[in-house]
């Protein structure tokens, strides 16, 4: 029997309950490999990078939590069925309710009282902009927070609407974070459009735009930095982020961030992100962060330097954990207890 040649162990979540197993790297010559040893599961496997020695390199570095952030589910609701959903949105999995307004401000009372001076609040979904009192909220809570940064991640689909990105800006939000895939990643050229369109409003009211993309193929890159120059005035910052087997869909073609790299030809000119599944480049003059989230969660790594997030039982918890535990309790009730207790 061919013995494993294990990089490093670690404690990761199972993706088929959110618990804690032991887990351990392995790299074998196609890349390097997450195993976890989950007691009711058995052995679950990830390739987490098709470069081994490149991932070894962004493992091992020192990373530390920048700031006090949450990033807080205000509905699990979506107006759009995007191929690669990571909050199972649009599935038959049963969505929790949307929490009051009250509650959601009690929320971000308490992280402001807690946070540091430059932590900032980040409002997402499912997709935030179905709410009806997402003024409110967005008013209410740029009260409390002050000086520190609000943001909404969103579709755009909303934004289409001008008086809506006008409201957006005279009530306090500092900026989106805006998702606009490709036009062969969203098999909708009327899709693309409409968030283009989006694009057009938050030139028209200058509010600034975090531009994000989910790719499944190399190719769908490059209308990226296209749309990035076109709309480089309110465009300050860059994600792009490679599918992965996590939420609805397993993507049929894998991309990893080392590929990504090359194909950037940015081999010497990356830097460190903030996990070890990050990179940042620069490109249309802008800070871009090319990451991919694991499907096997390794917490050890992500945990202490993670966001904060509230998962749908009110638990607050790190991010990664925090959208693995949600997963299970929409996937299946019973998981309700063993989601609390990983939390």
């Amino acid at each position: 029997m061919k013995m494993e040649q294990i990089y490093a162990e670690t404690i990761a979540l199972c993706p088929m309950c959110a618990k804690d197993s032991p887990a351990f790297y392995e790299e074998k010559k196609d890349g390097m490999y997450l195993h976890a040893e989950c007691a009711e599961h058995g052995r679950l496997s990830e390739k987490m990078e098709s470069d081994a020695a490149f991932f070894r390199d962004c493992y091992e570095q020192e990373y530390e939590k920048p700031y006090s952030q949450l990033l807080l589910p205000i509905t699990y609701r979506c107006n759009v069925r995007c191929r690669y959903c990571y909050t199972l949105s649009n599935t038959k999995s049963p969505r929790p309710g949307d929490r009051s307004a009250e509650t959601l401000l009690a929320m971000i009372r308490e992280f402001e009282a807690g946070s540091t001076p430059n932590g900032n609040l980040s409002l997402i979904g499912g997709e935030p902009t179905v709410r009806k009192d997402l003024m409110h909220i967005v008013r209410s809570a740029k009260d409390i927070l002050g000086e520190k940064r609000l943001d909404l991640a969103t579709n755009g689909l909303k934004l289409r609407d001008p008086e809506f990105v006008k409201e957006l800006k005279e009530n306090g939000l500092d900026f989106v974070f805006l998702n606009v895939n490709d036009v062969v990643y969203e098999e909708s050229h009327k899709l693309y459009m409409e968030k283009v369109e989006a694009l057009n409003n938050c030139m028209r009211f200058n509010m600034p735009v975090w531009l994000q993309r989910t790719i499944d193929d190399l190719s769908q890159v490059d209308s990226l930095l296209r749309l990035a120059g076109e709309y480089r005035r309110i465009v300050f910052k860059l994600t792009i982020r490679v599918a992965a087997p996590y939420g609805s869909y397993a993507p049929i073609n894998r991309v990893f961030v080392s590929e990504l790299i090359r194909h950037l030809k940015k081999d010497g000119s990356h830097t460190q992100g903030r996990t070890p599944f990050n990179r940042e480049v620069r490109l249309c003059g802008k800070r871009t962060k090319l990451s991919r989230w694991p499907a096997i969660i390794d917490v050890r790594r992500l945990d202490p330097i993670d966001p904060h997030y509230i998962i749908s039982d009110d638990t607050l918890t790190a991010f990664h954990r925090g959208m693995k535990v949600d997963e299970m309790l929409m996937m299946d009730k019973r998981l309700r207890t063993a989601g609390r207790t990983t939390a």
